[in-house]
């Protein structure tokens, strides 16, 4: 599968593995891939290029406590 606008989550949730992750990272991972590796094949990426993505992902992906928890703490100071 070609990595462009075409590509979709549930082929990106195969490749994470449909068990281990959810609809919202395979949004957030093909967001990634699309950033960085468009017009390449899905599955012709290296291990160094499918990791550093993953990392991306994890590092861009929110999680709804951690979101929950920022906002409490501006209510709380008076901010936003």
């Amino acid at each position: 599968m070609n990595i462009d606008e075409h590509l979709s989550t549930g082929a990106v949730l195969e490749r994470l593995g449909a068990q281990s992750a959810s609809d919202y990272e395979a949004a957030v991972m093909r967001d990634v891939l699309l950033e960085r590796f468009s017009g390449r094949d899905l599955d012709g990426l290296s291990e160094p290029e499918w990791l550093s993505a993953f990392g991306e992902m994890n590092r861009r992906k929110t999680t709804g406590w951690l979101k929950d928890e920022a906002d409490n703490v501006k209510e709380s100071s008076g901010e936003g």
